[in-house]
């Protein structure tokens, strides 16, 4: 085995015995063997080496072994605590600690060889992708670093932005990058103009006066108003009812709003960023988008491509979300280059949404530190190719992520008419809205932790 992939493995122990078998063994395994007999050495030889693994004996001649655990820098070397004579006491507080193990004495030989082969797995893995992007975008591919130039370019001005893209691809970090590049003081504000019931849009928007109907019973300040001096988000632009998006355009040509039953103008300075997952042309030929409105708020299109156009931010992608769950939980998971190739092969019908669900899913259902096989296998075999009356359901998915794709798959089939979704699928129109805002209420945490 090449001295780059040899695991480094400390012993530190007093029993001249348990050294000298666990040595042996390692040796076996193509590992290099470091002894310490006390704390005090163990010390010294971890200020002169980086060790990929250390088994430290709990009772040792110049103190505990915990002890050199809380006392290290321990960054890079993964810990295990070995003991001929286990307690409670001592299993409880090492359970405290960054270790990866707890082993008693004797140890199990096909456990410990499991152990060095796992380090030595990792040790060959290439190294994880260190960065967390540029606003949140994450990615290496010639699209993204377009779209970074663009958003650097078009964020200082005022221009509206119209950011086009399927569900899942990050239109809403696209659109926080934009209010990120601005330097503008304001709030970042978002709204998902598809999740809010189309009587209650125009007050969500531009607010509404005490008594102006049923139930206002205060003044309420739209998300207009909240977002002076920032960036109002509209997501799914082209759920807005059209006579609303005549209200939007002029907002957006006065530079003014009117709160529903007021007769004052009041001036706002907000900058607006749109989205949609639909072809703007066609939504203006389906009557979905008035015009006038597309080339006012259209100014400065940004079209975010699905993640299967762009393989080379799958793998940066997918160490950029482990890694954020090893520093979550304490842990130094990391993919096989078989998992890399797994990733990039996958069609991700779900996009960068879809993706970290299944890193998510990997993480937890890791038996080891290197992950093998992060998607079902019937995933990749099978990619998703529906008709629109269709859904394959991935073996795998979530019941939340069947749920959504059943939803919005249904709303697509029915161009948006929520009535006739809900009769479909046998719930509400209600329930329809609850959904959608729960969607858009979990997509904006996302988008907050990735920022």
């Amino acid at each position: 085995m090449p001295d780059a992939f040899q695991p480094s493995v400390l012993l530190v122990d007093d029993d001249v015995g348990f050294v000298r078998a666990a040595a042996q063994i390692a040796r076996a395994a193509g590992c290099r063997i470091t002894v310490a007999g006390s704390l005090a050495q163990a010390r010294a030889r971890m200020r002169d080496c980086d060790f990929d693994l250390a088994l430290i004996d709990l009772a040792l001649p110049d103190g505990s072994g915990l002890d050199l655990v809380d006392s290290c820098d321990i960054s890079s070397t993964q810990l295990v605590l070995i003991t001929g004579h286990p307690s409670v006491e001592s299993a409880v507080r090492a359970l405290k600690t960054p270790v990866l193990d707890y082993l008693i004495k004797p140890l199990d030989p096909e456990r410990y060889r499991q152990l060095l082969a796992d380090t030595a797995a990792r040790i060959a893995l290439p190294p994880p992708a260190q960065v967390d992007g540029v606003h949140g975008l994450a990615g290496e591919s010639a699209a993204l670093r377009s779209i970074l130039t663009q958003i650097e370019r078009v964020g200082p001005t005022d221009a509206s932005v119209l950011v086009q893209g399927e569900s899942g691809v990050g239109k809403e970090l696209v659109a926080r990058a934009v209010h990120e590049a601005s330097g503008r003081s304001g709030d970042f504000v978002a709204i998902n103009c598809g999740a809010v019931a189309p009587e209650l849009l125009a007050s969500q928007l531009f607010g509404h006066e005490r008594g102006s109907f049923t139930g206002a019973a205060a003044r309420h300040l739209g998300y207009f108003e909240q977002a002076r001096g920032g960036t109002l988000f509209l997501d799914e632009l082209t759920e807005m009812p059209t006579h609303l998006q005549a209200h939007l355009l002029r907002a957006l040509e006065t530079h003014s709003i009117r709160r529903v039953g007021g007769t004052e103008d009041i001036v706002t300075d907000v900058r607006i960023v749109a989205a949609t997952n639909r072809s703007p042309h066609q939504a203006i030929h389906d009557g979905r988008l008035r015009e006038d409105l597309f080339y006012r708020i259209g100014e400065f299109p940004i079209v975010l491509p699905p993640l299967r156009e762009r393989p080379d931010d799958i793998p940066v992608l997918a160490s950029l979300f482990l890694r954020r769950l090893n520093e979550r939980y304490g842990t130094q998971r990391a993919f096989s280059n078989a998992a890399m190739d797994q990733l990039r092969r996958y069609s991700w019908p779900g996009n960068v949404r879809e993706l970290r669900n299944v890193v998510n899913r990997a993480f937890i259902l890791a038996d080891g530190d290197v992950i093998e096989q992060p998607i079902d296998a019937p995933q990749v075999t099978d990619p998703l190719h529906e008709t629109p009356g269709t859904l394959t359901i991935a073996v795998g998915m979530t019941f939340d992520d069947i749920e959504r794709r059943m939803l919005f798959k249904t709303l697509r089939f029915f161009e948006n008419d929520k009535a006739r979704a809900a009769s479909a699928l046998g719930v509400s129109v209600k329930t329809i809205y609850n959904r959608l805002a729960r969607y858009q209420a979990a997509d904006a945490d996302d988008a907050a932790r990735s920022a």
